[in-house]
């Protein structure tokens, strides 16, 4: 398993001409900066005449307007959670004790196709921002480009590998250094008056993220911090976050920003910070993503952190006044297709659920660790108990759902109503996802065989394809299992269909260039397969059966290729609350209601079980709800599943 940080090491300082003046020390251009305060009158008279807020470094110390601020922030990501919940979870966040939020932003959320934005809804950054002010709250913003975050090539859009196949992401690449320009600017249109300077929340704004993980390219660093700052001139400080290594925190570490780093519950949290020391002798120390839990995979069992060694080395770095932020606070989920994967010897692919193990719930909910957390903050500020304990909101336990089957998805409605043909190709080379401008969901590649019996073999599947000959299901092979090879029997002119299913695009490390579709010749008794192909995407992103021309019914069957399968329910509740699926015995797939993706379900696999299902997805009595699935591998007889008021995320096979 990698090792997750945002990991830091930083030249103090940046941003801070009203109240102090940098120093460089002498020697090469990495030697960290030292700060130099101005004179008491100097500053007050500064401060004084100075018309927005601001934030700077003195020594050791973050100042804002003047007076010294202990950062305790917790990371809440406004891409895991519908809009409408966004109030609720900030106002947790505050009533725990902390003084600031930190959230990614996730490129791919704002431009999931080229040139065409969304910031609205639930993709409404400033409006979260504006929301994290309303609860007196500072933001520290981190708009990567890169992100990890376990989110779909690590929150970066899929269509750079489609627009340029050869790109070097996280380098001065100039096709990847001009969309970051481009996607830089659309972005600081609607967060630039929320910097701090401004008038706004934003105190921090974080160069990439994790880079001494990945690379040292100190020209890539300096372009992007100098573009980051074009946008932020000093109206919020600049820092960089990386692991408590040495050559994570030089490699990572940007002349002119503030270097922090990264890590979970220790012993002594003062000497985690030995070698930063060594490299920034000056300047506030910052724990920039402190683990309360861990992410977990498919086929893990979950990750879980104790609550006592968490809330020890949380008073430690209190004790220490060592400026942190609680990595997540609050997970919440990755619905739909934007789970990415690690790679560590085998692909990872990452559960739904961002739960993480952290102090509040999937479902917003206070966990003991919250409460624990909490009453060691209030040992450092009583204030904190002036804020009412939130609670545990209800929840909806509405029963069984019966289903019923409704569409083939290789059948030729299928294709018409989910799918989108592509050109056919010939050769051995098959077109990647990317290279077909498609996101995420299904590839099918279809072509014709001979008469043999033998094996077909697919060295690099990406990531696991259900083979059919003849339209029957034949079997998997799989890039995480590496089951590269199928023995098959077929007749003269056979169709051979590989259905390939996107379980996501790697988030970390040197894989990330992370291609979907077949990357390697199909062999099949030992011959390389280089006739033409058909080639049918179904991207998913809406799923609507053509009802007119819908004659298919419950003779339909698994072994002939994925089917859809329908509900129409109502709850009891006026006001609908929140529920988790419970899809025990199905096999693998992913849940619709109302048109929203709730994501993958896998219990089979676990340990993730059931879906959250938020409560504002839901639509109150008489309205019917409408529920999807689509389900590649098996289904129950009884074509039901479940409406639960409990999360499974723990069961394993």
């Amino acid at each position: 398993m990698r090792v997750r940080g945002c990991w830091v090491v930083f030249q103090a300082v940046v941003a801070c001409s009203l109240i102090l003046e940098l120093v460089q020390a002498q020697g090469p251009s990495l030697q960290p900066s030292v700060v130099q305060v101005r004179s008491p009158e100097r500053r007050r008279s500064v401060v004084e005449s100075a018309k927005m807020h601001n934030i700077s470094i003195v020594g050791d110390s973050f100042m804002i307007d003047g007076q010294p601020l202990h950062i305790l922030s917790g990371s809440l990501h406004y891409f895991r959670v519908p809009a409408v919940y966004w109030k609720d979870r900030l106002h947790k966040l505050k009533a725990a004790g902390l003084n600031s939020v930190a959230t990614y932003v996730e490129w791919s959320f704002h431009e999931t196709e080229e040139r065409q934005y969304s910031f609205e809804g639930d993709r409404d950054l400033a409006a979260f921002v504006r929301l994290a002010a309303e609860e007196g709250l500072h933001v520290l913003l981190r708009p990567g480009p890169y992100i990890c975050a376990e989110r779909d090539l690590g929150g970066l859009p899929y269509w750079l590998l489609g627009k340029y196949p050869n790109i070097r992401l996280r380098s001065t690449d100039s096709d990847f250094m001009h969309e970051t320009t481009v996607w830089l600017e659309k972005l600081f249109e609607q967060v630039a008056p929320l910097l701090f300077g401004n008038g706004g929340p934003i105190i921090l704004v974080q160069v990439e993220n994790e880079y001494g993980s990945y690379g040292t390219d100190m020209a890539y660093k300096t372009q992007l911090r100098d573009i980051i700052k074009g946008h932020v001139g000093d109206n919020a400080l600049l820092y960089t976050t990386d692991g408590t290594y040495t050559y994570m925190i030089t490699g990572g570490a940007i002349p002119g920003t503030l270097t922090t780093i990264d890590f979970g519950a220790t012993g002594d949290a003062l000497k985690m910070f030995e070698d930063l020391r060594k490299y920034m002798p000056q300047g506030p120390l910052m724990n920039s993503e402190f683990y309360p839990g861990w992410l977990t995979h498919w086929g893990e069992t979950l990750q879980t952190v104790s609550t006592d060694v968490v809330v020890h080395t949380l008073t430690d770095m209190m004790n220490h006044t060592i400026n942190f932020n609680i990595y997540v606070f609050f997970g919440g989920s990755n619905f739909e297709f934007t789970a990415g994967a690690n790679y560590n010897s085998v692909y990872l692919p990452d559960i739904t659920s961002y739960d993480y193990d952290a102090p509040l719930s999937e479902a917003g909910d206070p966990t003991p660790k919250y409460l624990a957390i909490r009453d060691a903050i209030a040992k450092f500020n009583p204030d904190v108990l002036n804020i009412d304990l939130p609670t545990a909101s209800n929840k909806g336990a509405y029963g069984t759902i019966k289903v019923t089957p409704r569409l083939g998805l290789l059948s030729p409605q299928g294709r018409s109503d989910l799918g989108k043909r592509y050109a056919d190709v010939s050769g051995s080379k098959l077109p990647t996802f990317e290279a077909l401008r498609q996101r995420a969901g299904y590839v099918l590649y279809e072509t014709a065989v001979g008469a043999a019996s033998g094996l077909l073999s697919i060295k690099r599947p990406r990531d696991r394809i259900y083979v059919y000959v003849d339209g029957k299901y034949e079997g998997v092979l799989s890039r995480t299992t590496k089951i590269f090879s199928l023995p098959l029997i077929t007749k003269a002119n056979s169709v051979l269909s590989l259905l390939v299913e996107n379980q996501g695009r790697i988030n970390y490390g040197p894989y990330l260039h992370d291609f979907k579709g077949i990357l390697s010749e199909v062999k099949y008794d030992s011959k390389v397969l280089n006739g033409t192909w058909s080639i049918t995407g179904f991207p998913l992103e809406k799923v609507k059966i053509n009802t007119a021309t819908n004659n298919e019914t419950e003779n339909l069957s698994i072994a002939e290729g994925p089917v859809l399968y329908e509900s129409h329910f109502t709850i009891p509740d006026s006001q609908p609350l929140d529920t988790f699926l419970d899809p025990t015995g199905w096999g693998k797939g992913f849940i619709w209601v109302n048109g929203y993706n709730l994501g993958r379900y896998w219990p089979g696999t676990g340990p993730q079980v059931t879906l959250y299902l938020p409560g504002c997805w839901l639509l109150p009595p008489p309205t019917q709800n409408h529920l999807q699935i689509l389900e590649l591998e098996e289904a129950p007889t009884s074509l039901t599943l479940n409406s639960i008021d409990y999360p499974i995320l723990d069961r394993n096979p």
